[in-house]
């Protein structure tokens, strides 16, 4: 398991990572389908917005950068999106044509920025599975992310004793972590210029992704939540079509900025889509202590599997669509505001999940 030491200058314990673990990649990779992701999720409750920001390598042209954009505007509002491939220059990445992260200090700091422009869809228009070209809308953001609490890496927390699974086993990546963090800056969507002062959430990962290996796709929950205190959670289950998990964990954040790892007890899975006011039940324990929370929806954008359209559902095939929620949660009177990202075959769920060696 990583170990956590103090962080020289702040105090703030560090990751058992090395700082370049949030670099990428700078030669050519030699494994075929090999790929860097990078997602950074966020949401400001005082403004009703909502980002879905990711950055990521095509499995076969590591030199070709995939940017998603998609943005929740206010309550009624409708989504953004915005979505492309871009051959970008070394010195850039990572980034794409509108789309840049940049890390200031590993694990600490990074500022993240878009300038462009982005497709409107309605509500109306994600609900009935249809999104086509719609009005396009100036959008910029440059926002500051403070990240909060030690770093959370699946490979530890799978086998450190609390968790399920591996990330060996998994065909999507082979080393992913995932982290905690506030976020403020400035965001033009349209005619709205915002003072953005939100929390969030985010990932990267490596390995080969598409190639057809690893373990089967049948659903998963991620989920990230981030409370005044500092205090905060996360969650990750990852299962295939016949219910097995193949990769699972947790972290808990305490006032001390140093993340426990811990064990799922209780994680939602997408049964249908609920625009606002679904509950999403959450349970963890760790070595000193244990929780049951209640997060309740408040934003909710759902896209397909098969990325036929941004912001839609799709219900051919198995019917397998992401649900991308922010939710509101109250831990010990205190109110914070989770992000989470569920996936499930619709047409043909899993049936109940069980565990490696479990007995039926």
């Amino acid at each position: 398991m990583p170990s956590e030491t103090p962080y020289p200058v702040t105090g703030r314990p560090a990751p058992g990572l090395p700082p370049e673990a949030e670099s990428v990649l700078e030669e050519s990779p030699s494994e075929p389908f090999w790929c860097e992701n990078l997602l950074f999720a966020l949401y400001d409750s005082r403004s009703d917005i909502g980002f879905w920001l990711h950055l990521g390598t095509a499995p076969n042209d590591w030199t070709m950068w995939e940017e998603r954009v998609l943005v929740l505007l206010p309550e009624g509002e409708g989504f953004l999106s915005m979505w492309s491939f871009h051959r970008t220059a070394p010195e850039r990445r990572p980034a794409a044509s509108n789309l840049e992260f940049r890390c200031i200090e590993p694990f600490r700091r990074w500022r993240v920025s878009f300038d462009g422009y982005a497709a409107h869809t309605t509500e109306a228009q994600m609900v009935a599975g249809e999104s086509p070209p719609g009005e396009r809308r100036r959008l910029a953001l440059d926002l500051d992310i403070e990240c909060v609490g030690t770093v959370w890496d699946a490979a530890a927390a799978a086998t450190g004793g609390r968790g399920s699974g591996s990330l060996d086993s998994q065909g999507w990546a082979k080393e992913h972590y995932e982290q905690l963090f506030r976020a403020s800056g400035r965001v033009t969507a349209g005619p709205c210029e915002i003072d953005f002062e939100g929390v969030g959430w985010r990932d990267h990962s490596r390995g080969p992704r598409g190639s057809g290996s690893g373990a089967l796709w049948g659903g998963h929950v991620i989920m990230g939540g981030l409370f005044p205190s500092g205090r905060g959670f996360i969650v990750s289950r990852y299962w295939t079509p016949a219910g097995l998990v193949t990769l699972e964990g947790g972290g808990v954040v305490e006032d001390d900025g140093r993340l426990r790892y811990a064990r799922v007890e209780s994680a939602p899975r997408l049964a249908g889509f609920v625009m606002a006011g679904e509950s999403l039940p959450v349970g963890l324990s760790w070595d000193t202590g244990q929780v049951d929370l209640e997060c309740v929806t408040r934003r909710s954008l759902w896209t397909p599997m098969r990325k036929k359209y941004a912001a839609a559902v799709d219900m051919t095939g198995t019917g397998l669509n992401y649900a991308l929620n922010f939710s509101r949660c109250v831990w010990d009177g205190e109110e914070g505001w989770v992000y989470s990202e569920r996936s499930e075959m619709l047409n043909q769920p899993a049936p109940e999940l069980h565990h490696p060696g479990a007995v039926g």
